[in-house]
């Protein structure tokens, strides 16, 4: 069974294209970002934590830590934007990742990037939840995808952008892949197979922790096409977006009995439902290929380092920072749902060490829910050990 197994509730920071009422752009949009250097290589050591990708953006003289999201278009936090003097330069209406309709201060900023600056660069000024004020100070999101040719190299730690795709590693040997830009914010999007006769386009979104996170409509297309091998049910909150928590409802995951990401064959992948089109390729496809996105040439390369299967193990729970540390989703079958574990529940160690929601602990606990094989968990009165499930 696969779940969503990292730390559920931090910040999911996909927002929707913006659909404004006049036809043409904004002048923003055409004006930014971009770079003096035409032959410009950078190469930025990258910290992985839970699936997501930090790196440090020079911001306001000073290095801020950012997290890179294909799926998001940039953002600062409203204290930091607030620190720097930003000015509003236009107002938008959009839907957060839960469908939530939000209204956001837009500003244009320069980010350094090792010695390279993108100029003009649009940022939407946010309310980070506090939980993620402690992970990132902003995203680098993916307005900057047609800059360069973006490299992801999770082995090696590393976070590339190239002019010349030539001039990265892993391209010789990768396999290439359409890569379809839709305008900005320049989200990228790839084909997807989920059974013999059901098709569809994913977005590439680096923000999301699973291998594939599928729409109601692609999971009923794969269902009436016989391509759906068994589905799990759950319930919780899908997490935590700019336009506040998601309810606490029914999840579902489903198996797809074969799944492929344009000519690339992953074979079964468990994929829970979210409630939004489009379906998403998540960041856990980094863990087996080095992957380089050129959207100058609507081109990706994947060069495949550690074979699958493409599965994720699992607990059967997420947690949510917010005050108290408490139960944010519960699977069916899994080991929380055995030991009694229920959405809400306030958790208060693991592995001996006292669970808060302080900066330092919840770092420490999303790299344990991410890599540790075993947990000892307690929680309203109780206490069991928890193992991974594969």
């Amino acid at each position: 069974m696969h779940t969503n197994s990292w730390v559920a509730g931090i910040v999911c920071l996909a927002i929707a294209q913006q659909t404004p009422a006049e036809t043409a752009p904004p002048a923003w949009v055409n004006e930014g970002p971009y770079a003096d250097e035409r032959s410009l290589f950078i190469e930025l050591p990258m910290d992985v934590l839970a699936t997501k990708l930090f790196v440090e953006v020079e911001l306001g003289g000073h290095p801020r830590r950012f997290v890179f999201d294909t799926g998001s278009p940039s953002m600062v936090s409203a204290d930091l934007a607030a620190e720097l003097g930003l000015d509003i330069i236009d107002t938008r209406q959009g839907r957060d990742a839960h469908g939530a309709i939000i209204e956001t201060n837009i500003a244009q900023t320069d980010l350094t990037l090792g010695e390279v600056t993108f100029h003009k660069v649009p940022v939407y000024i946010a309310e980070f939840p506090e939980a993620a004020q402690c992970l990132f100070d902003g995203v680098l999101g993916s307005e900057v995808l047609p800059l360069c040719a973006w490299q992801m190299d999770v082995p090696d730690a590393m976070l590339r952008c190239a002019a010349k795709v030539s001039e990265l590693d892993s391209i010789a040997t990768a396999r290439q892949q359409t890569l379809y830009d839709f305008g900005y914010p320049h989200t990228p999007f790839f084909d997807i197979q989920l059974s013999e006769q059901a098709s569809s386009k994913a977005m590439f979104d680096t923000g999301s922790s699973e291998y594939l996170t599928l729409s109601p409509m692609d999971r009923d297309g794969a269902a009436r096409d016989g391509g759906i091998g068994r589905t799990v049910s759950g319930s919780g909150s899908l997490g935590q977006s700019l336009g506040g928590a998601a309810p606490v409802t029914r999840l579902q995951s489903v198996r797809l009995n074969e799944v492929s990401v344009g000519s690339i064959e992953l074979g079964a992948v468990d994929a829970p439902v979210r409630s939004l089109a489009p379906s998403l390729i998540g960041a856990s496809l980094l863990n087996h290929f080095v992957v380089t996105l050129d959207a100058r040439a609507n081109t990706a390369y994947f060069d495949a380092y550690e074979p699958g299967p493409f599965q994720r193990g699992t607990f059967g729970f997420g947690l949510q920072f917010d005050g108290d540390v408490t139960v944010s989703q519960v699977w069916a079958d899994s080991p929380a749902d055995a030991a009694g574990m229920a959405v809400g529940d306030r958790v208060t160690s693991i592995n001996d060490k006292a669970v808060t929601a302080s900066c330092e602990d919840m770092r420490h606990t999303m790299r344990l829910m991410a890599d540790a094989e075993q947990l000892d968990v307690e929680w309203e009165g109780s206490r069991q050990t928890l193992t991974r499930t594969r």
